[in-house]
């Protein structure tokens, strides 16, 4: 009798063993699941760190393993020279992840969705001093893996200070909304152009922001062609740039700008037009009470007059085009520095222009 069962003991023994297997099995991926975003916190504080002149962390991390993302939360980085009111980056959400769609076409890469990311950009920085190209690549490298083909930006703001200026310089964009496609060229379009920008934001002083660029990254250089607006920012929200910069502030305006350039092959080209609309800078009985007195009251009637020279007098605007030139591609200098350079002095240069330097192109009294 017992050499009938004996078939039947080994099986169940067998069964036995399998379940003892995929029990082991199932419990060492329950352990690796629990401490992988430990393990991955801890790898992704480490590449923060090894930017040069930075530091950085993450607060925590969450993985997602059914649709191959993970997501970071919270993460800083600032520059060891930053005050920490004003850190480079922080990004309350960061979402990494595969780009399913691009896996019927052949492709495995990445989507990247960043949720209320704030950039801090200071005037005193040395841009040339910043890490090189390679290193910021390895670092995003090292939290992205696959090469990114979309990003998404929710709720951005990004912000120019000035902390040596009195009154601190603070311009910012709020609620920026960023749409990144094709950045990859997945689609294979054969385009020179093949990725496409769009950007809308809210400026300092109510203006609305508005750009869409074409655009190829995966040349070392990246092309582009680039479009932008911004309209109805109210020019009293300016006055700290305006004080600092002009040692002057408006009593009333609104300034309306369009730019619109390109880069080829390291070659920049386009421009920076500026109008400006109902423009007041001289209040004698508020101005005669401030900081400066009859001194700052004179010279704001003096800049009132100008504004009244040059106003066309249909259309109450006072504009003029500011040219952007140059060439990033020396190789003494960073290109990055270079190509901010070249726009942050077009950008300046459209508001000191707007409100002084065409004098010396016009006659006092002639109208547009």
């Amino acid at each position: 009798m017992k050499k009938p069962l004996q078939p039947y003991i080994r099986f169940f023994q067998k069964i036995r063993t399998i379940y003892l297997v995929l029990m082991i099995l199932v419990l060492a991926l329950i352990i690796v699941r629990l401490a992988l975003p430990g393990i991955v916190k801890n790898y992704v504080n480490k590449k923060l760190n090894e930017l040069p002149g930075y530091t950085g962390h993450v607060d925590d991390i969450d993985i997602h393993l059914y649709r191959g993302a993970y997501v970071i939360r919270e993460l800083h980085l600032k520059k060891k020279t930053d005050p920490p009111a004003y850190p480079f980056l922080f990004i309350e959400t960061a979402d990494l992840s595969v780009e399913w769609r691009a896996l019927f076409k052949g492709r495995l890469v990445g989507e990247v969705t960043l949720d209320r990311p704030v950039i801090n950009i200071l005037a005193t920085e040395d841009i040339n001093k910043e890490p090189s190209k390679d290193s910021w690549t390895k670092t995003v490298k090292a939290l992205m893996p696959m090469t990114i083909n979309r990003l998404q930006v929710n709720n951005g703001k990004l912000a120019y200070l000035d902390l040596n200026k009195k009154p601190v310089t603070n311009l910012h964009i709020d609620d920026m909304q960023l749409t990144a496609l094709n950045l990859a060229n997945v689609q294979k379009e054969a385009k020179r152009l093949p990725s496409h920008v769009s950007l809308t934001g809210s400026s300092i002083g109510g203006g609305r922001l508005k750009a869409d660029m074409d655009v190829n990254v995966l040349k070392d250089i990246p092309d582009l062609d680039l479009g932008m607006s911004l309209k109805g920012t109210n020019l009293l929200s300016l006055n700290s740039f305006f004080e600092g910069n002009a040692r002057m502030d408006v009593e009333r305006g609104n300034i309306d700008i369009f730019s619109k350039f390109t880069l080829m092959n390291g070659e920049m080209n386009g421009y920076v037009k500026p109008f400006i609309s109902n423009l007041k800078v001289l209040d004698v009985k508020k101005d005669i009470k401030k900081k400066g007195g009859v001194l700052r009251v004179i010279k704001k009637a003096v800049v009132g007059l100008f504004a009244k020279a040059v106003t066309n007098p249909k259309t109450k605007k006072i504009a003029t085009v500011i040219p952007i030139h140059g060439n990033i591609k020396d190789p003494k200098t960073s290109g990055w520095a270079t190509f901010v350079g070249v726009l942050k002095n077009a950008f300046v240069q459209a508001f000191h222009e707007s409100l002084s330097n065409e004098l010396k192109n016009r006659n006092p009294g002639k109208s547009e």
